[in-house]
């Protein structure tokens, strides 16, 4: 076993070696050992208050248990939870949506399908806003069980800009950084920094994608749109998922937490002063 490189003890293989002469085998009899604690009781109530509240912490569940006469450590209740396949994972978030946009939303989705199908959405130009935090590091990360944790950098006021940006088959419009709350006026600024240029010189019979914030909708914003000849594709409402600039935001910021944060400095330089 040695030359095999396994570790084990003379007794461990002359103990194995008895056991197999005795009885036959080496495997574990029925019945031997300590009882387990963890009784089909006891599973059956864990597994009841776990479909009832993913989100009960092993503690929560010990004082269930104890008021219904099994007291057990943790780590018991641990076990036990991880026997019945519950184990610990992020949450998954979505936005909820009424009743009366869902039906709105598949609509939208049907009218559209053979479109996509025909051409892509080539001609869609799709825009949207986001807020951005830099930070440099996440919230969680690892080493090694003997190792202390190493402290992470944290800013008393974290550097945030805002952008506004869009993207198509045909190319992307340019980054407009803008600060404070946009209202439809900031809005008819940043399309003429953005908006406009992508027009000029990439696609003039743009359609354009945005949802349905108040900003996007307000009559100055309607009445800039209409006199710059531009088409506003309209989308059902509570339905930020059908712009895929949503993912590029995600990706963006997955980026920017890797970098250093004196590029919040160079974005804020390059801003247009809007």
């Amino acid at each position: 076993m040695r030359e095999e490189g396994l570790d084990v003890k003379v007794s461990g293989v002359y103990r194995l070696l008895k056991k197999f002469n005795e009885t036959g085998t080496i495997s574990r009899r029925p019945g031997s050992g300590r009882p387990s604690m963890i009784t089909n009781d006891i599973l059956k109530l864990v597994e009841e208050q776990m479909q009832a509240d993913d989100e009960t912490t092993e503690v929560q569940l010990q004082k269930i248990l104890l008021d219904k006469g099994h007291p057990l450590s943790l780590k018991t209740i641990f076990t036990s939870r991880r026997k019945l396949g519950w184990t610990l994972r992020g949450s998954a978030y979505r936005q909820i949506i009424r009743e009366a946009n869902k039906s709105k939303r598949l609509q939208w989705a049907r009218d559209n399908l053979d479109e996509y199908e025909r051409n892509g959405f080539e001609d869609v130009l799709f825009t949207d806003e986001s807020s951005i935090q830099l930070e440099c590091h996440r919230w969680f990360c690892c080493r090694k069980k003997e190792q202390p944790a190493k402290h992470k950098p944290m800013a008393k006021h974290p550097c945030k800009v805002h952008i506004w940006a869009g993207i198509s088959c045909k190319g992307k419009t340019p980054i407009v950084i803008f600060e404070g709350i946009m209202n439809g006026a900031g809005l008819i600024d940043v399309f003429n920094a953005g908006l406009l240029p992508y027009i000029n010189n990439i696609d003039n019979n743009v359609r354009l994608m945005q949802d349905n914030d108040p900003k996007h909708t307000s009559k100055r914003v309607g009445e800039w749109l209409e006199a710059n000849d531009i088409n506003w594709w309209h989308t059902p409402p509570e339905s930020p998922d059908i712009n895929p600039i949503e993912n590029l935001w995600h990706e963006l910021k997955e980026y920017l937490r890797r970098v250093d944060h004196k590029i919040c400095n160079e974005m804020q330089a390059s801003s247009s002063g809007l």
